[in-house]
């Protein structure tokens, strides 16, 4: 995959690599946000043949991993149907099972009020599960490391092909906790995007990341290697 944003030559995105866009420039960090977002032209993704690609197709955009990541909302109910899809007929069956013998019991107690009451028909599997109430614990979404790993975990999961793209990551990580996402990413073989805004070049930081540096004055640090 490649990004471009005028009039930078295209900015290469690994596989299996952390790659960090780190913007000293705020136009152009709010620019290739935007883009991100669908809501300007300025950024262009492309393919490694350089042919241009829609940006929902290969990016899915998260924004801050503390102020707009939630797992529950974002992943909750994929990870629901793709439970039922690993669930054996068996398994199916005897939810179901379940399900409406909890149905009847709650019937019969309702007859012992002189009420004119009636139940939801037996529900499907997906009502089932949702009634369980499976979920990301609150502990991990409120641990800025234990959520991002999972939100990779999950892209893999679910088998889904857009790129997770996050900004200012490493606000948020010990160089500990930014290893273990380097390794994560690595041993997943996935592909992850991280927009940053710094002042300064950064290299040595990320330096096992596949990292592109612009400053303030929009000088490619490319070009100085």
């Amino acid at each position: 995959m490649n990004l471009t944003y005028y009039p930078f030559p295209p900015f290469k995105i690994n596989t299996g690599q952390v790659n960090v866009l780190d913007l000293g420039n705020s136009q152009m960090y709010a620019d290739i946000c935007q883009g991100f977002r669908d809501r300007t032209d300025d950024l262009r993704v492309s393919n490694d043949n350089l042919e241009l690609q829609t940006t929902s197709s290969q990016c899915s955009w998260y924004g801050d991993l503390m102020l707009s990541v939630d797992l529950n909302r974002l992943f909750m109910k994929k990870i629901q149907t793709q439970i039922i899809k690993l669930m054996a007929d068996e398994q199916q069956v005897a939810v179901l099972d379940q399900t409406r013998a909890m149905i009847a019991k709650v019937m019969e107690a309702s007859f012992l009020l002189d009420l004119p009451l009636d139940v939801e028909e037996a529900p499907g599997l997906d009502q089932a599960l949702k009634f369980a109430g499976i979920h990301f614990p609150t502990d991990l979404t409120h641990n800025p490391s234990a959520v991002l790993e999972a939100l990779v975990q999950t892209h893999v999961e679910l088998g889904l092909k857009q790129c997770p793209v996050m900004t200012n990551v490493s606000h948020y990580l010990n160089p500990q906790q930014w290893a273990v996402f380097e390794q994560q990413v690595a041993d997943l073989d996935i592909t992850v995007i991280i927009i940053e805004y710094s002042e300064m070049n950064r290299m040595e930081k990320f330096k096992n990341c596949c990292y592109y540096y612009v400053d303030e004055d929009l000088v490619d640090w490319r070009d100085m290697n």
